[in-house]
């Protein structure tokens, strides 16, 4: 049994199944044949009398024949299921890839999805100041050709850093501040220490660009947006608030806020928070775990 259970040690040199069965038939052997001499020993301590270890023939080979004919179907079941085990393995790696394929081809979708609605809301705002301020479209255009400059070199990462991030956001903030001039203004809160830290890439804008056109653009006073990062514990918290009308009744519907949700549940599974308040104040935060 000690020859079966501990086989590896001694067979794992060869991937040979002939030379396997082989030494294990050896090792059989040569248990049975231990075996048998420490018994005749044994026998021969407590019954004292003449004896000689190879005297009995008949019985080391019928022990022989036993330890082969009980070990080797023995030998057979537990290859095949060490066998087995490791194409279970082996198909479980391989599931886990595809999955890890699927999810960061998910989330390349999900960032898809940002992208090509930020465009468009900009290339109206410039259309609309061509004629009436050629100078802020003009501005308007350099900022938007930071901002994609910025999304061409760090588009694929699927985690940036904090500090990126909050460039990510002034870039689209200053852009949106051309366009209301007076009626948008804007804080940004990090703490220096932390904008090192890596973060999932591209949540802050959705979020922010909900805050300007489901809140900025329904009021007439003068807007205000504020976003503040911090730590706490191992987390990293995100507040993003607003001064414009309530959230709808049912919060979490709308296309940005759908898409930040799935990228953190791809990334995080259960492992983070998204909460949506009206009062005392209205914002939007989500807590989820720092990168090692």
């Amino acid at each position: 049994m000690l020859a079966i259970y501990h086989r590896h040690y001694i067979i794992s040199f060869t991937t040979s199944a002939y030379l396997k069965v082989i030494i294990m038939i050896l090792l059989l052997t040569l248990a049975a044949l231990s075996g048998s001499a420490l018994t005749v020993f044994l026998k021969g301590v407590i019954y004292p009398m003449p004896f000689s270890l190879f005297d009995s023939t008949a019985t080391y080979v019928l022990n022989i024949l036993i330890s082969l004919v009980t070990g080797i179907p023995l030998y057979v079941s537990e290859e095949s299921k060490g066998n087995l085990h490791s194409r279970v393995l082996t198909q479980q790696v391989k599931l886990l890839q595809l999955e890890q394929q699927n999810t960061l081809f998910e989330l390349e979708l999900l960032r898809a999805k940002v992208n090509p609605h930020f465009l468009y809301n900009v290339h109206n705002s410039i259309a609309g100041l061509i004629a009436t301020d050629p100078l802020k479209a003009e501005q308007m255009v350099l900022l938007l050709s930071k901002f994609f400059r910025f999304t061409l070199s760090k588009g694929s990462a699927t985690y940036h850093s904090i500090g990126d991030e909050i460039d990510i956001i002034k870039t689209y903030l200053d852009l949106q501040s051309i366009r209301y001039e007076q009626r948008l203004s804007y804080q940004l809160q990090v703490a220096p220490e932390i904008l090192n830290l890596q973060m999932p890439s591209f949540i802050l804008q959705p979020i922010v660009e909900n805050a300007i056109k489901h809140g900025i653009e329904r009021i007439a006073h003068k807007g205000y947006i504020s976003v503040t990062i911090q730590l706490e514990g191992a987390d990293i918290k995100i507040k993003i608030a607003d001064n414009g009308p309530d959230f709808p009744e049912i919060p979490g519907t709308g296309i940005g806020l759908q898409t930040v949700n799935n990228k953190l549940r791809l990334l995080y599974k259960e492992n983070y928070k998204l909460n949506i308040t009206k009062l005392p104040a209205k914002y939007v935060e989500f807590i989820f775990p720092k990168a090692n």
